[in-house]
């Protein structure tokens, strides 16, 4: 019972953290979104390099946002992710497709596949969204949605079905995450002017790389349990 309390808060946290980044790269920041963030107990220390260091850049933003930070990062997330005002590739723009087609182009072979594996799980994207699928947004919800599959697996202590719901976070982390967050994280750290959104991709990438650690743990941790 005490494996069972431990392993629901833990992915209970991934969850919550999935929501989050996935809310802060779908649109704009509003102030209810900043009130949230500065209300957050960002970890002093941190097992992992660039997210304990993207945390002490968020409460150093938190610490002085400015005058008038919803228009300041509205500002900024147009221009790093939709491309305003820029010529040129000097963005970062969130798709999969741009960052694993030759000639990075949206709506390329990353977005028919995530596509397909949303739909395996009974997913699609709502109608008034306008982006493609393999927006990070709707990527690290994604993740959230398995997150929450695994807790009702919890729920009945069927460690091999929690086993197996590890697996595919694995899998979507290593084909549909890992495979092309480090270098948009790169690029926003080199186009965002503000300390936020430089912060957040610390947060994103250094989160993902302790994410694989994470889950190779418990995938063996819970293989054991479930007499694998």
């Amino acid at each position: 019972m005490e494996k069972i309390s431990e392993y629901s808060a833990l992915i209970s946290n991934r969850e919550s953290l999935y929501r989050m980044l996935g809310r802060i790269y779908k649109v704009e920041a509003d102030q209810t979104l900043l009130d949230q963030m500065e209300g957050l107990g960002y970890p002093a220390e941190c097992v992992e390099d660039e997210l304990g260091e993207g945390y002490r850049m968020l409460e150093e933003y938190f610490r002085s946002p400015g005058s008038d930070p919803v228009t300041e990062l509205a500002v900024d997330y147009a221009r790093v992710f939709l491309g305003a005002g820029i010529a040129g590739d000097a963005a970062a723009y969130p798709y999969e497709s741009i960052y694993t087609s030759p000639k990075r182009l949206i709506m390329q072979d990353a977005r028919d596949q995530v596509m397909a594996v949303y739909r395996a799980k009974g997913l699609n994207k709502a109608e008034t969204l306008d982006f493609p699928e393999d927006h990070i947004a709707l990527e690290l919800e994604f993740m959230a949605h398995l997150c929450h599959g695994t807790q009702q697996a919890l729920v009945t202590q069927d460690w091999s079905a929690v086993s197996v719901c590890l697996k595919e976070q694995m899998d979507f982390l290593a084909q549909h995450l890992l495979n092309w967050v480090p270098a948009f994280c790169a690029d926003i750290g080199k186009y965002a002017e503000t300390e936020f959104y430089k912060a957040v991709a610390k947060v994103t990438h250094g989160y993902l790389c302790l994410e694989r650690t994470l889950l190779e743990d418990m995938i063996a941790e819970t293989a054991s349990e479930a007499g694998v």
